[in-house]
């Protein structure tokens, strides 16, 4: 093919609506954990569901250099969208995969099939270029995008809001969308650790719910708000309700024991992670929530057991460790790394965990905001430095987002500046 045909090609391919145009970079992610994360889908998750995950995982073979693999994967999306999908909206669902297909091919030099793939998506385009129809394409682009944004971490969840958002205007009552843009606004508020606890998830949440009151997994992210707002025994109510309807989920096991450590029933919490990692062994979620439950439990030794002490900090140590080697690109196992040396004083693995944290690539503000505050109290507490901790206490104060660690960092110069 000649560079003119080449060049047309890629102008066409760049128009379409898939994961090679969507801005996904790899740099963002650890690779290898969002590929383990999604094989665990395909192995929990509904069928219907699943052509997502191997449209996915199609892309992240590709920017592993693997075209083979890609395109086993996108066969397999194409046979479970066979399987699962009704006749009217097959061609919808097929939409995004035929456009990978495309780039696939493109990146494979068989730019004939490239070709032939971009056509197919054309097709259908203009099958459904008028309304109501058109909607009914443009829902499934969306939300496609929308749980594809969830897959990776940080900055992507205010484009999976966006994508959720485009996509309810079409159509506000659809279920999963409805859980989809709850999902997303709860992750982003999730960064902000801010005081005010009734945020706007908990409508969002609530509405969910009522629109499809099978999703245990929003009722259990529902049933977390409520406990941020003091009311345990609704949040209790929903956790059974969760717990009776899928007692065996990894992904409503994961929140309930979120809901148990946030109440402080730490053992239950421990139990239940446990319970997790044997379903999924290689989940960096459950790992760095088991060494947030264990961080829970260190306590100064004047004021706790000391072998019990002991303990706390090295299942600390183990499962932060093992949170940061599942997925290095995760800022959260950093910070409590690094959180976990400064309660054990080990001073020089703190310092070197809290730079190391302080040059990632996807911190929030609000992270940010949690790293130089936490230093800043290690050093106080640890007798390091005043002047340093004052000196991390207006980083947090510099950066501008509210949050739970900015009112404190205030607090705690204003403390500091008492004779």
């Amino acid at each position: 093919m000649s560079d003119i045909l080449k060049n047309s090609l890629m102008d066409r391919l760049l128009k379409l609506q898939c994961h090679f145009t969507w801005d996904l970079l790899g740099e963002d992610v650890d690779i290898d954990n969002v590929e383990e994360r999604l094989n665990d889908q395909i192995v929990f998750l509904p069928d219907a569901l699943k052509h997502r995950m191997y449209n996915l995982l199609a892309y992240l073979k590709h920017l592993k250099g693997d075209h083979e693999e890609a395109m086993i994967q996108l066969q397999k999306a194409e046979a479970q969208i066979q399987k699962s999908s009704i006749s009217e909206d097959t061609d919808v669902r097929r939409t995004v995969m035929y456009a990978n297909f495309a780039w696939v091919c493109y990146h494979q030099n068989q730019f004939n099939k490239s070709f032939t793939y971009a056509e197919k998506v054309e097709t259908i385009l203009k099958q459904y270029e008028s309304p109501p129809k058109k909607n009914t394409l443009m829902l499934d682009i969306y939300g496609e995008q929308g749980w594809t944004y969830l897959s990776f971490i940080g900055k992507y969840y205010q484009w999976a809001a966006e994508c959720f958002e485009k996509a309810l205007g079409l159509d506000p009552e659809d279920p999963e969308l409805n859980s989809g843009y709850a999902m997303a606004v709860y992750r982003i508020e999730g960064f902000s650790n801010s005081s005010n606890t009734e945020k706007r998830s908990f409508k969002l949440l609530e509405r969910a719910v009522r629109l499809n009151p099978r999703d245990t997994v929003m009722k259990v992210l529902l049933a977390l708000k409520y406990l941020d707002m003091n009311k345990y025994n609704q949040g209790t109510m929903l956790v059974e309700q969760a717990l009776q309807e899928q007692p065996e989920s990894p992904y409503v096991l994961r929140y309930v024991a979120t809901f148990y450590r946030k109440n402080r029933q730490l053992d239950q919490a421990i139990a239940t992670l446990k319970k997790v990692l044997c379903l999924t062994p290689t989940s960096c979620p459950v790992y760095y929530q088991l060494a947030k439950c264990y961080t829970c439990l260190i306590r100064k030794p004047t004021y706790y057991n000391t072998q019990q002490n002991a303990e706390a900090i090295a299942n600390a140590k183990f499962y932060s460790q093992k949170a940061v080697e599942l997925n290095r690109s995760s800022v959260g196992p950093h910070i409590l790394l690094a959180r976990v040396y400064m309660k054990a004083n080990e001073h020089q693995k703190a310092k070197e965990e809290f730079d190391k944290t302080l040059t990632m690539n996807d911190m929030w503000p609000e992270q940010k905001q949690e790293l130089h505050f936490y230093w800043a109290k290690y050093l106080i507490h640890s007798r390091q430095s005043k002047s340093e901790a004052v000196r991390h206490f207006n980083e947090v104060v510099k950066i501008q987002s509210p949050s739970w660690f900015r009112e404190n960092a205030i607090k705690e110069l204003q403390s500091l500046d008492k004779p």
